[in-house]
């Protein structure tokens, strides 16, 4: 914060096909605020590494942290012995955040079988994030739900979602809410819950898959970056945003200049 501006503070994923203390090593030479790191496989799974020493490389470069639960765990499964080694993995997940210093744990939403109730879905999800957020403050980690690439009704499903569970936070990502939708979403998602946002994930697509591009890539469909940064700063937000960002990592350092100049312009 300097003077009236508000500042966000920029980060980035490690890519778990990649070593992950050279990941970390790399995200903090680039000058990124925090490194979001995602447990999953084949190089951060929750059982691959020591996360006391993860913690220490993370300090060492300068970096704050942020979690990310691996996103193929099935909650949703019908089965229990299923969904209880999802819910046990995550609980495992929340652990390693808290060891390396993470006091936020983004997991993402994955709805669940199309034959499967409206009532019953409801019910799996409040029984899950229920035992993940008790869980995460007894470890001082907040647990934030994401939402998916998948639009339809979803934000109907997250406003039942965060009624039940109250102490649930949200992770908003924009690109996710610019698939197969007639306009963006993220304006709808803060109307509906601005006060549970506690981080944003932040690439391009062209509307039709969660390709994570460059800021601009697209060459029709993509969000309007300084729009959405005008939605975020309207509800007063200057948080975290992680750019999610995949490929060659030219494009990324490419995003984080065009982001922290539309954040200053969108005012």
């Amino acid at each position: 914060m300097q003077g009236k501006e508000r500042w966000m503070q920029l980060g980035a994923m490690n890519d778990p096909r990649r070593n992950l203390l050279e990941e970390i090593r790399w995200i903090g030479e680039q000058g990124f605020d925090f490194v979001e790191l995602t447990f999953q496989a084949p190089t951060a799974a929750v059982e691959s590494q020591d996360w006391s020493t993860v913690g220490r490389a993370i300090a060492d470069a300068g970096l704050q942290v942020l979690a990310h639960a691996a996103p193929y765990l099935p909650v949703e499964n019908p089965s229990p012995l299923v969904r209880q080694a999802a819910l046990d993995e995550l609980r495992r997940t929340i652990d390693a955040a808290q060891r390396v210093g993470a006091r936020l744990c983004t997991v993402g939403f994955r709805g669940w079988p199309a034959y499967m109730s409206e009532a019953t879905g409801y019910e799996y999800c409040r029984q899950l994030f229920s035992i993940l957020v008790r869980h995460g403050a007894e470890q001082g980690v907040q647990v934030a739900l994401e939402n998916s690439p998948q639009n339809r009704h979803q934000l109907k499903y997250f406003r039942e979602i965060f009624s039940r569970v109250p102490d649930l936070g949200l992770t908003y990502d924009i690109g996710h809410g610019n698939v197969e939708t007639a306009r963006s979403m993220t304006r709808d998602y803060l109307f509906a819950l601005a006060d549970r946002l506690r981080h944003v994930h932040l690439s391009d697509n062209d509307g039709s898959a969660d390709d994570h591009l460059p800021v601009g890539a697209p060459r029709a469909g993509g969000i309007h970056l300084e729009r959405e940064l005008q939605h975020l700063r309207s509800f007063r937000y200057d948080g975290t945003i992680t750019l999610q960002i995949f490929g060659d990592r030219r494009w990324l350092l490419a995003s984080v200049a065009q982001v922290r100049e539309a954040w200053a312009a969108a005012e």
